[in-house]
């Protein structure tokens, strides 16, 4: 059985992972290539959205490699049986991580990652190239030249787009052109892929065939939008998180019994953070869909007195039973979003994040609170992933 978890430390791993047959883990791949059964590769995996969307689309996940201990080790225990690398980008070259894992060309046929968006995103007022983040694309570009897969998926944020008025997306385009790929990108909206969110993602699509990269593009352009809402994706998890974490009965929709699909015998880590007495107070305001400009003024944090009536339009806000959430960030505060359960006066827990993202119950969360709402916002969302893998079939 293959080493689940590999870091610097387990010398003893390269190169030598072994299934219960004995075989060399990239032979097992190439074998299972011969079932027509695409693999894939996740750089800067996180806790696996882009892998638990190759799963969830029938392809083979090879494993996935990050940075963040925590996250490898969630990507661990929902991929028990894959390769889950921890290794820094920053500092390690991929062929050296490829050599230690056994990783060799021919072994992957879809190289999936999702690069930090932090440095792109519109949130960040201080986004820029410079950020060191953003060498981590040249990364990503190294590997496709090790691994020469069929095809290529790079997800971020729209940001990536208009950083440096186009010119950083442009150089990586022309980079994936100097290596013979055709190339194309597309802004998605995750609700039309079934995500209880609305989060817009942009996405690089690579492929060596025109046709088959343009025909991929045609479908995902054609999607349209599915309406599930926070109170489908909610309706079987306990109101209560004080409650035992048993469901409150079978799955009710499509959308749940793919969440659990695998079975799950309750809804594990729906726990959240608590709010002080300020901030319970403020939110008892706050109707389902309302934000800040609910809150009496004398209630008010002093900052927020300050603002327009325009600004700040998530903060605060509870979120509706009748519509999807909106775009989840790395941490549930409600002075930073809209996080505030619909009917309760609490924040969203851990599950229900999860849930939000679209990532399935029997992904395991052991990290403190803080910690597993990051690891969920910055997550692909896991139907989104599903939606673009299945088309590359």
């Amino acid at each position: 059985m293959a080493t689940p978890y590999l870091d610097r430390s387990h010398h003893r791993c390269r190169g030598k992972s072994l299934d219960p047959q004995g075989l060399r883990i990239n032979n097992l791949y190439r074998y299972r290539n011969t079932m027509n059964q695409a693999t894939v590769f996740d750089c800067f995996c996180g806790l696996g959205g882009l892998s638990l969307g190759a799963e969830l689309a029938f392809l083979d996940v090879v494993g996935g490699v990050d940075a963040d201990e925590t996250a490898v080790a969630a990507y661990a225990r929902a991929f028990p049986d894959k390769l889950a690398l921890h290794h820094d980008l920053l500092r390690e070259k991929p062929r050296a991580v490829l050599r230690e894992a056994g990783i060799e060309r021919g072994d992957v046929d879809v190289l999936v990652g999702g690069p930090p968006c932090q440095p792109y995103s519109i949130n960040n007022h201080q986004r820029a190239t410079t950020d060191t983040r953003c060498k981590l694309v040249k990364s990503y570009l190294d590997f496709v030249s090790i691994l020469q897969p069929r095809w290529l998926v790079m997800e971020n944020v729209p940001g990536f787009a208009s950083i440096e008025g186009g010119k950083f997306l442009e150089a990586l385009l022309r980079a994936l052109r100097s290596r013979r790929y055709v190339t194309e990108f597309l802004l998605l909206d995750a609700t039309c892929f079934g995500v209880p969110q609305r989060r817009k993602r942009l996405v690089v699509l690579a492929n060596k065939d025109r046709e088959k990269l343009l025909q991929v593009v045609r479908e995902l352009s054609l999607r349209q939008f599915q309406s599930v809402t926070v109170g489908e994706a909610f309706a079987d998890l306990p109101a209560d998180p004080a409650e035992a974490p048993s469901y409150c009965g079978k799955p009710a929709n499509d959308f749940q019994r793919l969440m659990r699909h695998r079975e799950p015998l309750a809804a594990q880590c729906h726990l959240n953070s608590q709010i002080g007495r300020r901030n319970l107070a403020r939110i008892k305001h706050v109707p389902p869909g309302g934000n800040w400009r609910d809150i009496p003024r004398r209630l008010l944090p002093a900052g927020m007195k300050r603002a327009r009536l325009s600004d700040h339009t998530t903060r605060y806000g509870r979120l509706r039973l009748d519509r999807p959430a909106f775009t989840l960030l790395t941490k549930c505060d409600p002075h930073w979003g809209c996080y505030v359960h619909p009917t309760e006066d609490r924040i969203i827990t851990v599950r229900e994040a999860a849930r939000l993202q679209s990532i399935p119950d029997h992904v395991e969360f052991t990290a403190g609170l803080a910690a597993n709402y990051r690891l969920i916002g910055n997550a692909v969302p896991p139907l989104l992933a599903k939606g673009i893998l299945e088309q590359l079939q």
